[in-house]
Parts: structure tokens; C-alpha cells; sequence
């Protein structure tokens, strides 16, 4: 036991070690700054000419519910697509001025000569997600006039007065929903937090379990390092496999101990048992894949080589950002993937057990070949 005192104290007198623990506080304390700040998800120039109904209905919707987006909204349209070419602007959306005579097109043919303009410096997927965004504000509009239209045609037979389609519409409107319609919730009954719902703290639990696959991978550096300098010929061990297990558990602990300070920093925290359950888990699991890959690759050179590889392939495969369900079976070996998952699904804490199993027979396995496991 002394021993893995005096590493935890050689450890904390390490640079790198000490700058790789700072990573979790500035981050956390950044994204909830970020989070907290007034700012959207993406900037929208908005130019609409027109004095009609529907041009102030939409110019309203955007003041009153900008939602994750900000809307800045222009007299002029060059002046809009100028900043949208200096990168002011993520993009533009230029109506038409008679946009109560576009509605009523769509309304009755499904198609318009005249459609709103957006306008993008380059390709994104967040150009898709303002379009959606501009759909929800516009189609309202539309089933409005279909609905007027319909009532029109088949209660009246196409012959009625202005105050009868003044009427049509008060009533349309008198039936307006309010409340939220839809909540989110997990499989297991936790509804999602305020800080899981804001789109920049979401992936916060997916960067923390990066960063912890970083150190451990920098604790096999640590490793090689010490083993290179003849440490372990004075640090015997009956069992070298428990040995080096906890060689990497003082290196992990008290990054693992700030992963749940920041989780419950950035409000994503939920019940203490699932907390440290999954991520003890999730330590032992990455703790034996990195000495899988140490045993392996043998040299701090090739690890550092394989590491950015690693956790590319572990954020890009693993729901941090986004999560690919075609490629469901791949994502399974990837740790992080089942850490993730297992916080609001049981099913995956079995499956990250059953991980760990696999991959620590794989280890025993490796040991053996090289004559290390005693």
C-alpha cells in the first residue's frame, strides 16, 4: 500500500499529470458559462418585406420563440446576404414580400412560384436543422388556410362573406394548444434534466468518458515509462496482473472522482449507485483494454500514435454526438458506448460486466504468453 501512496505522490508532482486533472474543471466550468450565456445554436439573418398577415405572424413567432436559435432580422436583403458571406450570419432567410399570397398557393396547389430563400456560405448539417426549424414556423400558417379553405368549400360552397371567414379563422385560432406536448424521458423512468436538455451540456458525459479513456491510455505511457526506468524490478508482486491493476487504478481514481464532481457540476448527475457503479465499471473496463493494448504495442511511441486513432473512433462510434443505430453491433465494443447506455439501461451494466470479463481473460491471456502473470 505504501508504495501506491508514494506513486500517487510522484504522480502529482508530474506536469503532465497535473495538466491533464486540470482538463475536467476548466471544461465543465466553460460549458455551463456557455450554456448559461445568451446565445443560440446558430445565428439567422431574417428579411421579411411584407406588411401581410402571415409576414407578421412569422416575424412575431421568431421574436416571441427563437428557441435555440438566434434571429437577427434586416430591412435590407444585401445587407443580410453580405454578412451572411462575412460568416456573420450562419445563414439567411429571405420571404417573399406577398407571403400571404405564397400561403394561399401552397394551400391549394401544395407549390409555389415563389418560395422563401435560404441562403448558406457553405453545406452543414445544421443548415438541415434550421430548415426543419423554418418548417415548423411556416406550416401552421398553411393547415391554417387549408382548414379555412376546406370549411369554405364544403360548409358554404364557396360563397361566403368576410365577417363568416373572419369567423372561420377566430375559431381555427380559439383552438390553439398550449402546454408542453411533448417530454422526454429514459427507459427507466428518470425524465431528461434541464442540463441534458441544453444542446451544449448534452454531450458532457461523453467528453468525461473520453478524457477517462485518455488517462488510462497515458497511465500505460506512465507504464512503460516506469517499467523502462527498472521500477518494477524493486516492486515485486505475487500476482504482477494486481499489481499493474493497480498501478492504473491510483492513476485513474482521482480523475474518476472529478468525472462525477463535474457531472453533478453540469447537472447531469442522477442517483449515486447507477453513478459509481457504471463508472467503476467503465474504469475497470478501460483500465484492462489499455493494458490489452500495452501488451500489444509495447512502446510509448506506437501509443501515442494510436490513441488519437482510438478515441476518434470511440467518440465517432459511441453516442457523445451523435449515435449511428446501423452500426449497433459495432458500437458495442467500443466501452464507452455501453457506459453511456448502461446509466439509464440496466441491460448494458450487464453487458459492460460481461465486457470486462472478456477482455480481462484476453489480458490473463496476453500476461501469460509473456510470463508476467507471476
Amino acid at each position: 500500500m505504501i508504495r501506491y501512496l508514494l506513486l500517487l505522490k510522484r504522480l502529482l508532482k508530474k506536469k503532465s499529470y497535473i495538466v491533464m486533472l486540470l482538463v475536467v474543471p476548466l471544461m465543465v466550468l466553460m460549458l455551463n458559462a456557455m450554456s448559461s450565456a445568451d446565445a443560440g445554436l446558430m445565428t439567422i439573418g431574417v428579411y421579411i418585406p411584407g406588411s401581410d398577415e402571415a409576414s407578421v405572424y412569422l416575424q412575431q413567432d421568431l421574436e416571441d420563440n427563437p428557441g435555440s436559435f438566434t434571429f437577427i432580422f434586416y430591412d435590407d436583403e444585401q445587407d443580410m446576404i453580405a454578412d451572411v458571406v462575412s460568416q456573420k450570419l450562419t445563414e439567411g432567410w429571405s420571404v417573399p414580400e406577398d407571403f400571404d399570397g405564397v400561403i394561399r398557393e401552397m394551400a391549394e396547389s401544395g407549390d409555389t412560384a415563389s418560395p422563401i430563400q435560404m441562403i448558406i456560405r457553405e453545406e452543414g448539417l445544421t443548415h438541415f436543422l434550421a430548415r426543419e426549424v423554418l418548417s415548423s414556423r411556416v406550416y401552421p400558417l398553411i393547415a391554417r388556410q387549408i382548414a379555412s379553405d376546406y370549411i369554405t368549400e364544403n360548409l358554404y360552397q364557396g360563397d361566403v362573406t368576410s365577417e363568416q371567414s373572419s369567423n372561420i379563422l377566430s375559431i381555427y385560432d380559439s383552438y390553439e394548444i398550449n402546454g408542453n406536448l411533448f417530454e422526454m424521458g429514459y427507459v427507466d423512468g428518470n425524465s431528461v434534466s434541464d442540463a441534458e436538455d441544453n444542446y451544449l451540456l448534452m454531450p458532457l458525459r461523453g467528453i468525461l468518458a473520453l478524457w477517462l479513456m485518455l488517462c488510462a491510455i497515458a497511465a500505460s505511457m506512465y507504464y512503460l515509462e516506469d517499467e523502462k526506468n527498472g521500477l518494477f524490478i524493486w516492486w515485486n508482486s505475487r500476482i504482477g496482473l494486481i499489481r499493474d491493476l493497480m498501478y492504473y487504478l491510483v492513476i485513474i481514481i482521482i480523475p474518476s472522482i472529478m468525472v462525477l464532481i463535474g457531472l453533478a457540476y453540469g447537472g447531469v448527475y442522477t442517483n449515486t449507485v447507477r453513478e459509481v457503479t457504471g463508472l467503476l465499471l467503465y474504469d475497470l473496463v478501460i483500465i484492462v483494454l489499455a493494458n490489452i493494448i500495452r501488451e500489444i504495442v509495447g512502446s510509448i511511441k506506437a501509443l501515442g500514435i494510436l490513441t488519437p486513432i482510438l478515441i476518434l473512433a470511440s467518440a465517432i462510434f459511441s453516442p457523445v454526438f451523435i449515435d449511428l443505430k446501423e452500426a449497433r453491433l459495432l458500437q458495442k465494443f467500443f466501452p464507452t458506448f455501453n457506459y453511456l447506455y448502461c446509466i439509464h439501461d440496466l441491460y448494458y451494466i450487464k453487458y459492460l460486466s460481461d465486457y470486462l470479463i472478456v477482455t480481462l481473460i484476453i489480458w490473463i491471456f496476453l500476461s501469460f504468453i509473456k510470463g508476467r502473470t507471476k
